[in-house]
């Protein structure tokens, strides 16, 4: 069922578990946004309060519904519920944007707010190539890459992860929704793109060998039924590249232990690599290789997971984490802010 944002408000019965810090100021707005993503923050916020977006109750991943509220608000001040759940320990977003708002979040709203903005093309795209050879690297330790392996890239962007895999003889095929970015990519790479889905990855003729899903998992709106349409691309035995951004690792080596720098609206799902092989396990994937950044391979197989049998201590194990390191980080932030009032500024 649909909620508007106003009724939200007013059920509202639980602080934040990280504190004041985290709960929802519809006037904030992070100092860093450039024009731009202010100026889509704001249409944005003007679409939630009217009513425009509205947002649905969601249970977790396991089944359950037994959450702890850990923030509402994300790192540009978009109202993010974000929850953390007592069963299985993963952190979702709920409520959340219903499908109806997600997908026009992500055609009007969304490349904007996070800075993709068309004129940065090129120096992204350079950025990502440089990571596509890391990417390619992790896999090729992993698993064998012979020539004319079949290589799908799902919300490929512009293309660049299939780039090394193209070059070293793997047949490749990618995916986006995003129009401007496919053009982009067929121009910068030659590369077989196309505009879409899965859908249009099982239109290449040939199930894939590999299948790389880079920081996609976590803006899934149903993890179980977007991997079961990624099972029918897949060759029996075929492998599966997830990364997305591992919640432990994260926060301490990209967000500088700043909790709030993690989040963003557009993630559903915050993992951990116990989690994220937990819910692969539980959709018939066996785990191969992972670290706690989360990069991970994974195995099509007939084998499931029980999903009433989630890792064990993992609600613990991550409140006690996230609440460690936010009330370590809590004074340096007001030192901070003592030092900016006082007119000292930080050099270096």
């Amino acid at each position: 069922m649909a909620i508007n944002i106003h009724d939200i408000d007013m059920k509202k019965c639980a602080s934040c578990l990280l504190g004041k810090r985290f709960e929802h100021r519809t006037c904030f707005a992070n100092p860093g946004m450039d024009p731009f993503a202010l100026k889509a923050k704001k249409e944005l916020g003007k679409k939630v309060s009217d009513g425009t977006y509205k947002y649905e109750d969601c249970d977790c991943f396991c089944g359950a519904n037994d959450s702890i509220l850990v923030s509402e608000t994300d790192r540009y001040g978009n109202y993010y519920p974000l929850v953390l759940c007592k069963k299985c320990g993963i952190m979702r977003a709920n409520p959340r944007l219903n499908e109806t708002a997600y997908v026009d979040f992500y055609a009007h709203d969304y490349r904007v707010l996070y800075g993709n903005k068309i004129s940065d093309r090129d120096e992204r795209y350079e950025k990502k190539i440089k990571q596509a050879e890391d990417l390619y690297n992790f896999v090729s330790r992993h698993i064998g890459i012979p020539r004319g392996t079949v290589v799908f890239d799902i919300d490929c962007n512009m293309g660049s992860f299939l780039v090394p895999f193209h070059k070293n003889g793997c047949e490749v095929m990618g995916a986006d929704y995003d129009e401007e970015c496919i053009e982009f990519g067929r121009k910068k790479t030659g590369l077989n793109l196309e505009i879409g889905g899965v859908e249009k990855l099982k239109g290449f003729g040939k199930k894939a060998d590999i299948v790389i899903l880079n920081h996609v998992l976590e803006h899934f709106l149903d993890i179980d039924k977007e991997l079961k349409s990624i099972r029918d691309i897949i060759k029996p035995g075929g492998f599966i590249f997830i990364a997305v951004p591992g919640t432990l690792w994260w926060i301490k080596n990209m967000c500088a232990s700043d909790i709030m720098a993690l989040l963003q609206n557009a993630h559903l799902w915050q993992l951990t690599m116990d989690s994220l092989r937990y819910v692969m396990e539980c959709c018939g994937f066996e785990f191969v290789y992972g670290d706690e950044r989360v990069r991970a391979i994974f195995k099509a197989t007939d084998v499931y997971r029980n999903k009433k049998n989630p890792p064990k201590d993992e609600y613990k194990k991550t409140s006690n984490y996230i609440m460690g390191i936010e009330h370590r980080h809590l004074p340096r932030i007001y030192a901070r802010k003592f030092l900016e009032l006082v007119g000292v500024k930080k050099h270096g």
